[in-house]
C-alpha cells in the first residue's frame, strides 16, 4: 500500500484526497483513507491543502452568499441559521441560483480545470441520494404496522405485552 501511495503522489494523509474526476472524499476527519475512486475507478489524489484549509478555502469561495441568500429570500439570519441547520432545500437551491450551480461542484472544477467532470458529479451525488432513500424505505418497511389503518404509532407491542394498539386509529389486537 505504502508504493501505492506514493506512487500516486500522496505522502502526506493530513492532505484532503480525493477524486479530480467526481469530486469523491477520499479522506476525512475520520474514516479509512480511500485511494481509489468507488465511482470512477482511478487512484485519488493529494491536494496541497490540509483537510481544514481545504474546508476554509471552500468556505471562502462562499463569501457573501449568505448575505444574498437572506435577501433574496427576505428572512433574518437567525431564520438563515435556522434553515442552513434543518438542511432545507430551499437554502441549496437558492445557493445554487445565485452561484450558478451546485457551489462545492463549481469550487472543485476551479481547484481542477482539466480534470473535473460535472457530470461524474451529479452521478455520484445521485446514486448516494438513491442509496440513502433505498436505505430509508427498507428501514420503514420493517416497522410494525397496524393492521387496520397501517399507521406505525403502535403500543403495547413488545414481548412480555399481551396484545398491541394503534395510537391512531384505536384498534387493538393480540
Amino acid at each position: 500500500m505504502q508504493k501505492y501511495l506514493q506512487e500516486n503522489g500522496i505522502d502526506d494523509l493530513k492532505k484532503k484526497i480525493l477524486c479530480t474526476k467526481c469530486g469523491q472524499e477520499g479522506n476525512g476527519l475520520m474514516g479509512a483513507v480511500k485511494i481509489k475512486c468507488e465511482c470512477c475507478n482511478i487512484p485519488m489524489v493529494q491536494t496541497r491543502y490540509g483537510i481544514r484549509e481545504f474546508a476554509i478555502l471552500y468556505n471562502e469561495s462562499l463569501e457573501g452568499v449568505p448575505e444574498k441568500v437572506m435577501d433574496s429570500m427576505g428572512i433574518s439570519e437567525r431564520e438563515y441559521q435556522d434553515m442552513v441547520c434543518r438542511r432545507d432545500p430551499r437554502i441549496q437551491d437558492e445557493v445554487a441560483r445565485i452561484k450558478g450551480g451546485n457551489p462545492y461542484a463549481l469550487f472543485l472544477k476551479e481547484q481542477f480545470p482539466g480534470n473535473f467532470n460535472l457530470t461524474a458529479f451529479e452521478s455520484r451525488n445521485a446514486q448516494i441520494k438513491q442509496e440513502k432513500e433505498q436505505k430509508q424505505r427498507e428501514i420503514e418497511s420493517q416497522k410494525l404496522r397496524c393492521p387496520r389503518c397501517g399507521s406505525t404509532n403502535i403500543r403495547g407491542h413488545r414481548p412480555w405485552s399481551a396484545h398491541s394498539a394503534c395510537n391512531h386509529c384505536g384498534y387493538t389486537w393480540w
